[in-house]
């Protein structure tokens, strides 16, 4: 018996040292994404993550926990299982409200920045002051994406939903003229018009959230010590940096 307890605590002691001093971390990405977010090139059937808000946030927080990131893209239909699984250790620029499957399964961490989403069209197009405005057109929104505020609509059929891979591609439908309206986040909008002047947003109190990372519950990674890193790089202007980088301002992030 008593060899058993020195093997088994043995076992335990050299399992808690390799979780203390692990150097990589596996950080999934949401490949649905487009820039701001994430920039992705693909050569020769593989998809690698150049840049974009996610990797230079990613970066940042392995930097304060003092290890490597190893990118993972994930679709957004495998983000949950791929948390819950452990596959992944950390993703960021998430909340409960858009993986409600996952909610309890994983950890969450304190907030990064405040998004939500706002209505997009281009600026010769009617005022529009609420949803109603909108009533009985075809509005551009990603697909596998949940849009709490307009989703009662989409299902009722007052608003048709028309789905595309990402919001870039729903731009170009837009500047076509094949759709009038389409939806994004606050960040992607303030990137996408640095970029496309002819666009214009009206803020309709859509989806507001306080983003955050999952943390997944069979990580070695402690929330506690991602939720440092946070602070730190919150602190020390480092995330502010990043989103202006992205054309999204200090006051936007609040």
């Amino acid at each position: 018996m008593k060899h058993c307890f020195t093997a088994t605590f043995i076992t335990m002691f050299a399992f808690a040292s390799f979780a203390a001093e692990k150097t990589e971390i596996v950080f999934g990405v949401n490949m649905d994404y487009a820039m701001p977010l994430v920039q992705l090139q693909t050569e020769n059937n593989s998809t690698t993550l150049e840049g974009g808000i996610l990797k230079d946030l990613g970066t940042a927080i392995a930097k304060e926990l003092k290890v490597t990131p190893k990118w993972f893209l994930v679709p957004k239909r495998r983000v949950g299982p791929n948390l819950s699984t452990g596959k992944i250790d950390i993703l960021c620029h998430l909340n409960e409200v858009w993986q409600p499957a996952i909610k309890n399964d994983v950890w969450w961490t304190n907030k990064l920045y405040a998004s939500s989403n706002v209505l997009v069209f281009l600026k010769d197009n009617k005022r529009i002051t609420s949803v109603k405005d909108i009533e009985g057109e075809d509005v551009g929104v990603v697909l596998n994406f949940i849009y709490t505020s307009l989703d009662p609509h989409f299902q009722s059929g007052t608003i048709k939903r028309e789905d595309g891979p990402n919001n870039l591609a729903n731009i170009k439908k837009l500047l076509k003229g094949r759709i009038h309206y389409i939806v994004m986040s606050n960040l992607e909008f303030a990137y996408y018009n640095s970029l496309y002047p002819p666009l214009q947003s009206a803020d309709l109190g859509m989806d507001s959230v306080l983003t955050k990372c999952a943390v997944s519950k069979k990580s070695s990674l402690k929330i506690e010590d991602v939720n440092k890193a946070i602070a730190a790089i919150t602190r020390s202007g480092t995330l502010d940096k990043i989103l202006r980088s992205y054309y999204y301002t200090a006051g936007d992030s609040k």
